[in-house]
């Protein structure tokens, strides 16, 4: 009986430990951090995109001084290692300021200047990105100088 009972348990914890120690389908990653700039002023409220030349995309967002983190899924820091291209684009959040009533004319001069004032980024670094990077295992720092014209 002993060694039977034995023979069982090693039995279950050989098959039930594959689904339970099995290592993630996550890639490695690299954590990326930076600033971006426009003209030589901090891009506030852009997204950042890393897409690699397979798999999922990482994305942040520039905070008011243009940093940037990117996020690969949930809680998840960093982004695919390898060749990326790197996408910068205004975000769509916050287009319009609360509490604006849609035919108020003033509010619709409001939301037109709010929109005005976002940042114009150039097809070459969003839809159309020249930006490329090769993300390294570890910590990586990239900062982007962008050009109006």
């Amino acid at each position: 009986m002993s060694s039977f009972r034995y023979f069982m348990i090693v039995l279950v914890g050989l098959v039930l430990c594959p689904l339970g120690c099995s290592s993630s389908d996550q890639p490695e990653l690299g954590q990326v951090t930076g600033t971006i700039t426009l003209d030589g002023k901090p891009l506030t409220g852009v997204a950042v995109v890393f897409q690699p030349e397979n798999g999922r995309p990482a994305r942040g967002m520039t905070n008011a001084e243009g940093k940037y983190e990117l996020v690969y899924i949930r809680q998840t820091k960093g982004t695919k290692v390898g060749p990326n291209r790197v996408e910068v684009a205004p975000s769509e959040e916050g287009e319009e300021s609360e509490g604006e009533e849609p035919g108020d004319g003033d509010s619709q001069a409001a939301s037109k200047k709010s929109k005005s004032a976002k940042p114009t980024v150039p097809a070459k670094y969003n839809t159309k990105s020249e930006l490329k990077v090769d993300v390294k295992s570890g910590s990586n720092t990239f900062d982007f100088q962008l050009e109006s014209k």
